[in-house]
């Protein structure tokens, strides 16, 4: 808010918000996506999470002015505030993937898988978050189908390796307490192995049972005969 506050005194935005510096062209742009495949270029995609962005911080700012006390402003406005920041920290992990994406990427295939899945994230949020991108009017009924439409395409196309790039991440059975995704396949007889090492598997009556339940139990039973 403060950084399209101060757009009118001409000080030229940076850093994260530098996008803002071009706010006439993105509150009027419109999305260039004619077909599915259109949402894999980077600059369609950078655009339109930009011009997201920039509508809904420029809303917010316009409502904020509506109010005599800023801090009243901020308090009425405190959940349209925080989804413009959540728009705007989108756009920053969107715009930074894209800038790793252009460098070298070492290892074979790995830039590719990479770019899938940085298409998925994208196309995810657009898909999640499709009242924003609809509401500002950053695209078209339209061009939301197309965008899940190459959803599903790119699905199709990581379902393969998906074992595996989770795998990448490298986390050890202990950090997941899980014991699903066992590469041996014995999923349900080492959940039931687990099972029975809560405490409450003991035995088979748990602890405070005789002492407390059993004796409201009987008293129920002794008031529903009366």
């Amino acid at each position: 808010m403060k950084t399209v506050s101060q757009l009118h005194s001409g000080k030229k935005p940076v850093g994260t918000t530098a996008y803002l510096g071009r706010l006439q062209d993105l509150l009027h742009c419109c999305c260039d996506v004619q077909r599915a495949e259109d949402w894999l270029k980077p600059g369609v995609v950078l655009e339109a999470f930009e011009a997201r962005s920039a509508r809904m911080c420029v809303a917010c700012a316009k409502n904020l002015s509506k109010f005599e006390n800023p801090e009243d402003g901020f308090a009425e406005l405190s959940a349209d505030l925080v989804e413009a920041a959540v728009a705007h920290c989108q756009l920053i992990v969107v715009s930074k993937f894209i800038d790793k994406l252009q460098q070298d990427i070492p290892g074979k295939g790995v830039k590719q898988q990479l770019q899938n899945l940085y298409y998925i994230y994208v196309l995810n949020l657009v898909h999640k978050y499709l009242g924003d991108f609809l509401s500002t009017g950053c695209i078209t009924p339209k061009q939301a189908s197309l965008a899940n439409d190459q959803l599903r395409s790119l699905y199709s196309q990581i379902r393969p390796n998906a074992i595996a790039l989770v795998d990448a991440f490298n986390y050890t059975d202990h950090y997941l307490g899980s014991i699903l995704g066992r590469s041996d396949g014995n999923v349900y007889p080492k959940l039931y192995e687990e099972a029975w090492k809560d405490p409450l598997n003991d035995s088979v009556v748990p602890d405070g049972y005789h002492e407390y339940v059993h004796p409201m139990l009987k008293q129920q039973l002794r008031n529903a005969r009366l």
